[in-house]
């Protein structure tokens, strides 16, 4: 895939990722809440790297074996959720998911072979049928047009990432104590207080690890 289109994937995989999110939450609990990674915007940057890395990876090793194709997308899918689980305690020392006290958690309770299933499911059904319609209607699109939203959108989400970590970070800080340092730590008190960080990541725990690594979200 042009380097362009592989950008308007990963835009579209955080939006899709969000509805789905949001979706399955909602059936799950019987309440809308926010599933996105990010303090502005209806994206979901966990399924936006996900789904690029299904669609980078899973074709060229597979092929167009079905039952590869689901057993491709289900350890990539788990391994990925795992790595994102990791990433996140180590950054923010905190997590959004957890699956310790699960039957088939794995991995620490980073992620689990009934995740793993949907992993499959989920990814088969992309690369059969979402990416070929996806990758037709990217080419259609002018390039006159595309080049300037997707630039436009890029931008946007990498100030958004950098704004969303830094009211993250603080918003650790803060809940340990820690009194802002300077303007910028000043300014995130005032504009994502503990409220506001609490309705955008609602999932969002700290963990406690017993001796075999298994954690208990507090």
């Amino acid at each position: 895939m042009p380097f362009l289109d592989i950008l308007l994937l990963f835009i579209v995989g955080n939006v899709l990722g969000f509805v789905i999110e949001t979706v399955y939450c909602y059936f799950l609990t019987g309440k809308i809440e926010s599933r996105r990674g990010v303090v502005y915007g209806p994206f979901n940057q966990v399924y936006g790297f996900g789904v690029v890395l299904m669609t980078l990876l899973l074709p060229p090793l597979v092929g167009g074996n079905l039952p590869a194709l689901f057993i491709g997308s289900a350890l990539l899918g788990g391994l990925f959720e795992a790595l994102c689980s990791f990433f996140q305690e180590s950054a923010y020392g905190t997590v959004s998911w957890e699956y310790s006290g699960q039957r088939f958690s794995l991995l620490g309770g980073r992620t689990s072979l009934t995740y793993m299933f949907y992993w499959g499911i989920l990814g088969t059904f992309y690369i059969r049928v979402i990416h070929p319609l996806l990758f037709r209607l990217f080419q259609r699109i002018p390039l006159s047009i595309k080049a300037p939203v997707v630039l436009a959108l890029t931008l946007f989400l990498i100030f958004d990432f950098w704004l969303s970590n830094a009211a993250v970070r603080r918003w650790r800080s803060r809940l340990d104590g820690i009194p802002a340092a300077g303007k910028l730590e000043v300014w995130l008190d005032k504009k994502f207080t503990n409220e506001r960080m609490l309705k955008i990541y609602p999932s969002m725990k700290v963990p406690v690890r017993d001796e075999a690594g298994c954690s208990e979200p507090q």
